[in-house]
């Protein structure tokens, strides 16, 4: 299927879209297959390979040949009930084959180039995220004999000035929009659709005996607290524990205390949670956005000297405040907003559930723990 359909706790039918990184493992496939079969006809669409193992089928828009040698596809991305300034763009992959054995991937126009560190690609390369990276190795290999190669190039014809409408420039990738997502799935994000899932999930946990909650904003919330964190002496968390949030934590420990749960622990990325620490329930950048002011005011308490101060002021992301940091006295910092953000929790919902709050960075670091605290 190309899309499949979420009903929200109001019977509303909503569509899921689909990544820029599945349109443009779909644009790869398609070339790919394209060139090695030197079929005439128009593939119409082709079935992906998703993380999880799923399959998603995507429409392909148009495949035409680049060079004598070079086949490209055209996918457009389709994010179902959840449109964003992706919405509609061409996503292209332009594949050639060689001789080396290895799948190389890069970027062409309209996908932007990191320039800023703190993300998970490195300075210098091109905005295309691990996981895409990954699913058109995957995708593709089973389609190569052993020593035959490919060179991919994603390319989106708009992609700059979509990204004039996103955080890339803040971000420090310039050029274009980045190719990313974590399950190649789009869920509907809108805000009362996303608030029934979140309401509806937490009930079936409930009719389901889930002692303690977790709250994560995300899969990759979910990934970290299934596989480093341990709640009890022995049993990591387990997938029947966990909802994902994304960014209405205040609604989810409001609806979490209306359902009667006892026991709540919040696992997120830095970049997410510390923002409690400051009082902001509603996570998203475009509604608040003072990660750096409320990581220097607490450097500032603990006495870090200015030039430190500075450095994390003018910090890219917090994954690059913990790399700053790690080596030093002040990685207190994340423990101190940790249980910070766990006291504006408490008094959010006026002490009604017993909460805990785990931080970690893009690293799988944890950097605060508040069952760590000292109780005062």
């Amino acid at each position: 299927m190309t899309h499949s359909e979420v009903l929200s706790d109001d019977a509303k039918l909503l569509r899921t879209g689909y990544t820029t990184g599945s349109s443009a493992v779909a644009a790869a496939k398609a070339a790919l297959t394209t060139l090695l079969t030197e079929k005439e006809s128009q593939i119409e669409e082709i079935a992906i390979t998703l993380p999880n193992g799923s399959k998603l089928q995507i429409p392909i828009e148009a495949i035409f040949k680049s060079d004598t040698a070079s086949i490209t596809a055209v996918v457009i991305k389709d994010a179902g009930d959840d449109a964003d300034v992706t919405h509609g763009l061409e996503i292209c992959a332009k594949v050639t084959l060689n001789h080396t054995g290895k799948i190389s991937i890069g970027g062409g126009v309209g996908v932007g180039k990191v320039t800023k560190p703190g993300l998970q690609i490195p300075v210098g390369a091109y905005a295309i995220n691990p996981v895409p990276l990954k699913m058109i190795e995957d995708n593709l290999k089973p389609l190569l004999s052993d020593e035959m190669g490919v060179d991919v190039v994603i390319e989106v014809p708009h992609g700059e000035a979509a990204a004039a409408k996103t955080f890339n420039p803040r971000l420090g990738v310039i050029g274009g929009i980045s190719i990313i997502g974590t399950s190649g799935i789009v869920r509907p994000m809108s805000e009362e659709a996303f608030k029934d899932t979140i309401y509806t999930e937490m009930k079936q946990k409930k009719a389901l005996g889930v002692k303690t909650l977790v709250l994560v904003p995300g899969l990759h919330g979910e990934k970290f607290a299934t596989e480093n964190i341990n709640l009890a002496d022995l049993n990591l968390v387990k997938t029947e524990q966990v909802v994902h949030m994304g960014n209405y934590v205040g609604f989810a420990l409001q609806a979490a205390d209306k359902l009667d749960f006892q026991n709540i622990v919040l696992i997120g990325h830095t970049g997410k949670l510390i923002k409690l620490a400051g009082g902001i329930f509603n996570t998203h950048s475009k509604v608040a956005d003072a990660k750096a002011e409320i990581v220097v005011s607490e450097l500032a308490l603990l006495g870090a000297p200015l030039n430190i101060l500075q450095d994390i002021s003018l910090a890219n992301t917090t994954d690059e405040m913990s790399n700053y940091l790690y080596n030093t006295p002040y990685l207190e910092v994340f423990q101190i907003l940790a249980e910070k953000a766990r006291k504006r929790c408490l008094q959010f919902i006026f002490e009604g559930i017993d909460i805990e709050v785990i931080l970690y960075d893009m690293s799988s670091r944890l950097l605060g723990d508040s069952r760590r605290r000292q109780e005062k």
